[in-house]
């Protein structure tokens, strides 16, 4: 049932029934400046507000009574439908009021309409935390994993090269800027130059590669020139074995005598396959390899 604000007498403050849902004039609502949520994307916006003008508002907003002005009232959660009810050019809106409601109850409410940019939730993450809480606890409030609170705090105190790419909408997947973080502790300044290579497609697939390649890079291998004839010929002779390979040369020479063999036995079913290639998958396996060597001139050399 819907109430008129006008009908709501002083002496009922505090008994009001969040069941019903009011009228309330949307000069008496305030947003509250503490909200999760601070992005708003214009165009969908508008889009509500375009279809607000025409059926109105069907789900209303919630909101608890504002204790510093009298007779007005803060939202808990729906502010995109209250900007879009005064772009639409209403002047009041449904609204249930909930004097019963936390911060950490509109983050949960935003984080299940997924409704929330990730520095969003982490700026939340940041203030709980300055207030003292652990991440265990701000995890325990907001139904979420310590880890996922981990991760969203790492936004806060990014370096500048992963900032760049974070704050540009560049990149949004906070698994990815946290793979980036630890991919910088382990060499700052080739991670940079990696960021910094426009064909260079950034995967949680592809950091995992280069924090492989870095890893092997700064491992210890004897000089090419000492590896011996016979030691490559004996290698490529023996079996694959399941240790580590003494050197990148012996690696190489293993991985290639490898696909031969595997040529040489499979001839007809890899020549029937590579008949049946489109051409589309024949440019895939292309794109591959050449995406291999420009990654390996990227990591080459400093």
């Amino acid at each position: 049932m819907k109430k008129n604000v006008d009908t709501l007498k002083e002496p009922q403050k505090d008994k009001i029934s969040t069941v019903d849902s009011l009228d309330l004039p949307l000069n008496l609502i305030e947003e509250d400046p503490n909200q999760p949520r601070t992005e708003f994307d214009p165009i969908t916006l508008q889009e509500l507000a375009d279809t607000i003008r025409l059926r109105g508002v069907k789900t209303p907003i919630s909101v608890h009574p504002n204790l510093n002005k009298d007779g007005h009232f803060i939202i808990n959660h729906g502010a995109r439908r209250y900007r879009a009810s005064i772009l639409a050019g209403k002047k009041s809106i449904p609204a249930f009021i909930d004097s019963d409601y936390t911060q950490s109850d509109q983050l949960i409410e935003n984080l299940q309409r997924d409704n929330l940019t990730p520095r969003e939730i982490a700026d939340f993450i940041g203030r709980q935390v300055s207030k003292g809480l652990k991440s265990v606890e701000v995890a325990k409030e907001i139904g979420k994993s310590e880890g996922f609170v981990s991760q969203h705090l790492t936004l806060l105190n990014l370096p500048d090269p992963i900032a760049k790419l974070f704050n540009s909408g560049e990149i949004r997947d906070v698994m990815i800027i946290n793979d980036l973080v630890r991919a910088y502790r382990q060499d700052q300044s080739r991670l940079t130059k990696w960021l910094h290579n426009p064909d260079q497609e950034i995967t949680r697939s592809s950091i995992k590669l280069f924090r492989e390649f870095i890893k092997n890079k700064d491992t210890h291998y004897p000089e090419v020139d000492d590896i011996t004839h016979e030691e490559i010929t004996a290698v490529s002779a023996s079996p694959i074995p399941t240790t580590k390979c003494h050197s990148p040369l012996v690696t190489m020479v293993k991985l290639i005598d490898e696909f031969y063999l595997i040529i040489k036995k499979e001839n007809n079913v890899l020549d029937k396959t590579l008949t049946l290639l489109s051409k589309e998958e024949k440019n895939q396996l292309t794109f591959v390899l050449n995406k291999l060597v420009t990654f390996g001139k990227t990591i080459k050399g400093d």
